[in-house]
């Protein structure tokens, strides 16, 4: 230990702590405790910057998700007006049948007697003239579906063989998230009842306005569903509206999804029956055997695969 010699011959360490020494030791003392407890606040602190930082990234997918989902609803709903206008175009225009010889070789062309009557030949059916040119775009074409006063305006697709293939594919064949409505594959043109499925879409497209038809007062304002074959124009008459669900496969009930073809009179009175028992409201309109029904039907969510159900029958 160092010492030092002072007056009196008596020696003093110089390691001994003063006064000064011991103020400036708590000094010390409480600094670094301050600065110990300064560093957890930091980490804190790069914490909720690094929360910040990651909220904002999430944010800025989430919008560019959503407006590439609008920007995709959007082309949709531009490319099925096309398709309607078209329609509307071509309804305008007639087909004929042209001649096959001029006019002055039929004229001049002797009378024949005929001898003995020829077996009819049965006739084609003649396509609709409006819905020629979208047939020849996509012959998975069935026919079209319009509810004037709402915006179910839309083409009908049928692959029996892919029976979902317009869930989720546009007119062009192309994905589209909507799709198309699309009749169930175990229908056939001469079926005593065509189920017609579509999306119950977020933005009021496909069949999102049929679940209006709950209300009474909606149907009293559109009684009638406009629904065409590529053959045949036809109105029909809305006979029932109601919730139901798809059922599990041993539930023993009335399945409005599986009554396509009546077996017999019977059968057909019985579906007729089980529309009116379910039905949110009495229509007025029924139905006999050998008329014919469009069923259109779309997702609910009141219970576990639930659906909205409106049945239509075709005006005499």
């Amino acid at each position: 230990m160092k010492q030092e010699k002072k007056k009196g011959g008596k020696y003093l360490s110089t390691n001994k702590p003063t006064a000064a020494r011991m103020a400036a030791s708590r000094s010390k003392d409480k600094s670094d405790n301050h600065v110990s407890a300064k560093k957890p606040a930091k980490g804190r602190s790069m914490t909720v910057r690094i929360f910040l930082i990651a909220l904002g990234v999430l944010f800025c997918v989430c919008a560019i998700a959503l407006t590439g989902c609008l920007l995709h609803m959007s082309k949709a709903r531009n490319d099925f007006r096309e398709l309607s206008a078209a329609v509307r175009e071509n309804a305008t225009e007639t087909t004929t049948t042209p001649s096959t010889a001029p006019e002055e070789t039929q004229a001049s062309a002797p009378a024949t007697v005929p001898t003995e009557a020829e077996p009819t030949q049965p006739v084609e059916p003649q396509m609709l003239s409006k819905y020629v040119s979208l047939y020849e775009q996509n012959p998975e074409l069935f026919g079209w579906l319009r509810i004037d006063g709402t915006v179910i305006d839309y083409p009908v697709m049928h692959t029996p063989d892919d029976p979902e293939k317009y869930l989720h594919t546009n007119f062009q064949e192309e994905y589209s998230f909507g799709g198309i409505p699309f009749i169930d594959a175990a229908c056939s043109a001469n079926s005593d009842n065509l189920i017609i499925y579509g999306h119950n879409m977020l933005d009021g497209s496909m069949f999102r306005s049929l679940m209006k038809y709950k209300d009474k007062s909606y149907w009293e304002a559109h009684p009638t569903i406009q629904f065409d074959t590529l053959y045949e124009e036809a109105e029909y008459e809305v006979l029932a509206a109601f919730y139901d669900r798809v059922y599990y496969q041993g539930e023993t009930c009335f399945k409005f999804y599986k009554f396509i073809d009546a077996k017999d009179e019977a059968d057909f009175d019985n579906a007729i029956a089980n529309y009116h028992e379910k039905q949110l409201y009495d229509t007025g309109v029924t139905a006999s055997y050998g008329d014919k029904l469009i069923t259109l039907v779309t997702c609910a969510y009141h219970v576990e695969n639930g659906r909205f159900v409106v049945v239509a029958r075709k005006k005499a």
